[in-house]
């Protein structure tokens, strides 16, 4: 009777190599924001909606008063924007009970910076919070 445990072994720590760089790789940090070279002195804009922020839900989002998009379940935005002052709003579609709900937050954008949000839904408001999570979904 022969003995395959040597190849077993070496099949078994190759694939746990491999999801250790995998992990590492994934966890390394957010390459999610733009670099300097890609903004080219404008600023870099990422808006997440959180888990959680119902399933016949969407996210529309309006920029100086100007519709953007609307995101469903597992899709954020990513957009360049020029430095200043703008008006960020968001509100949800179709509205729950026949209310429509709009969050406005002014933002100063300067030149050369990211900014990440993160959309919360709760009964009540809708909030937009600081920063966002490392997003592995699609953005439009």
């Amino acid at each position: 009777m022969k003995n395959y445990n040597s190849g077993s072994r070496l099949i078994v720590l190759l694939f746990a190599a491999m999801n250790l760089a995998v992990a590492a790789a994934v966890s390394a940090g957010s390459a999610y924001d733009y670099s300097r070279s890609e903004l080219m002195g404008n600023s870099g804009l990422t808006i997440f909606r959180e888990a959680d922020f119902g399933n016949q839900l969407g996210l529309s989002i309006l920029i100086d008063g100007i519709p953007i998009t609307t995101l469903s379940r597992g899709e954020g935005y990513r957009a360049v924007i020029r430095p200043g002052r703008h008006v960020l709003t968001v509100t949800d579609t179709p509205c729950p009970y026949g209310k429509t709900k709009f969050t406005h937050r002014t933002i100063d954008f300067v030149s050369g910076q990211n900014y990440s949000f993160t959309a919360i839904w709760e009964v009540e408001t809708l909030l937009i919070e600081d920063g966002g999570y490392q997003y592995h979904g699609f953005y439009r």
